[in-house]
């Protein structure tokens, strides 16, 4: 192509959108163009055939069998071979429009669609380098910009198909959201309530995790944290049922013991063979009571004039349909902390292995004066930063600090 001959200019010639459909192609370039369809067009199903085991070599794109993967491949080589041979490429770089959405429609894997035209070049390239014309360098030339062009009209097609799909699933995604996500209030009682969740699934804003803190009267607030052993929208599906579970429960008796067994029983029922849950619950009263039931989690932290792990003990939910489970009290004066979280935190693997406890301990020293939220932000900060940015599980923090 001539690169100054490419652009049509004004009136009814030019389109609308401004890219890949711009393109014209030079009366040379299509001679060319023809010339080429006529040395290849005999070797049609030859190139087609080393153009697919090519693919497969590298890659095999999953759901698409070797015969299928040769029918989309025949279908887009016949047509550029047609195409230049009738000296229409433009006409072929719309059909490419069809092409892409097609592929997409068929969840033909874009990384594979990339690749493959690459492939292509290495399918037809030996029969033009053993050609004793000197027209043989320009061939090329003419074929790999003409490729390009085919390139870009495939791949936005292919992603203007999935456009509207991908919106209506990120507005879904955000109602779902909405919907299995706790609402935590910043305050509650005389407590200052922050917490965050942190989702490992890649685009993804809920998981396996799940915190929760509502009132129970006007003296009594109750709060849950926990883990499943799963992950992604299966995972904060089962998080949710648990969630409402404690929460009818609480509501009904605000027994904590007797609600981790009764909601012991339900998992154990409800769950996958094999899944469970950790849980740490517990109530806060206006005097600074707290009592806490522990189902297997992570100890939590106290921290006053010093900060320390607290030891409730119970095992996870849904493993011993005859658990039970026992309530410890402590005193959370004014102005102290109280910090519950899951694994995924202390979990956090660094170059230096684990984020562990004992960092924990002293991230949460170094903003003990600090208000809930900053504290929350910090651990946060402190877990991403010790891992590059890469945690591998879900990340749930809930912090109280009396005022």
């Amino acid at each position: 192509m001539n690169s100054n001959q490419n652009i049509r200019q004004g009136g009814s010639e030019t389109p609308i959108f401004a890219g890949y459909r711009i393109i014209k192609f030079a009366r040379a370039s299509k001679d060319d163009l023809r010339e080429l369809a006529e040395i290849l067009i005999p070797h049609e199903a030859e190139i087609v055939n080393r153009w697919v085991r090519t693919q497969f070599m590298a890659w095999s794109p999953p759901t698409f069998t070797n015969n299928e993967l040769k029918g989309v491949f025949s279908g887009i080589f016949h047509d550029m071979l047609s195409c230049m041979h009738a000296r229409q490429p433009e006409r072929c770089i719309r059909n490419f429009e069809k092409t892409g959405a097609e592929l997409a429609s068929k969840n033909f894997p874009y990384e594979a669609l990339i690749i493959s035209l690459h492939f292509l070049e290495e399918s037809y390239m030996p029969l033009l380098l053993q050609l004793p014309s000197k027209k043989a360098m320009e061939w090329l030339v003419e074929m790999d910009e003409f490729l390009h062009a085919a390139l870009a009209a495939i791949a936005t097609s292919y992603f203007q198909h999935y456009r509207g799909e991908l919106l209506e699933k990120a507005e879904v995604g955000r109602l779902v959201q909405e919907g299995l996500l706790a609402k935590v209030p910043k305050e509650v009682i005389d407590l200052e309530v922050a917490h965050i969740y942190i989702s490992a699934t890649v685009q993804a804003q809920v998981g396996g995790d799940l915190v929760d803190l509502f009132t129970i009267n006007s003296q009594e607030a109750a709060f849950i944290i926990g883990d499943l052993s799963g992950h992604g929208l299966e995972g904060a599906t089962d998080a949710a049922m648990i969630r409402y579970q404690f929460r009818g429960f609480i509501r009904e008796n605000p027994d904590l013991a007797v609600a981790m067994v009764r909601l012991n029983r339900v998992l154990k029922d409800e769950l996958e063979a094999g899944h469970f849950a950790t849980v740490l619950a517990g109530i806060y009263g206006e005097a600074g009571q707290l009592r806490l039931v522990s189902a297997g989690h992570p100890t939590p932290i106290l921290c006053g004039k010093s900060c320390h792990f607290l030891e409730p003990d119970g095992i996870a939910l849904a493993v011993n349909e005859d658990a039970t489970y026992s309530v410890n009290e402590v005193e959370l004066k004014p102005g102290e902390i109280f910090i519950a979280y899951t694994d995924g935190l202390t979990e956090a693997r660094g170059t230096e292995g684990l984020f562990g406890e004992d960092r924990l301990l002293n991230a949460v020293r170094q903003v003990r004066n600090a208000p809930a939220s900053a504290i929350v932000d910090h651990l946060r900060d402190e877990a991403i930063r010790f891992a590059s940015g890469n945690l591998t599980d879900d990340v749930a923090i809930l912090v109280l600090k009396r005022q």
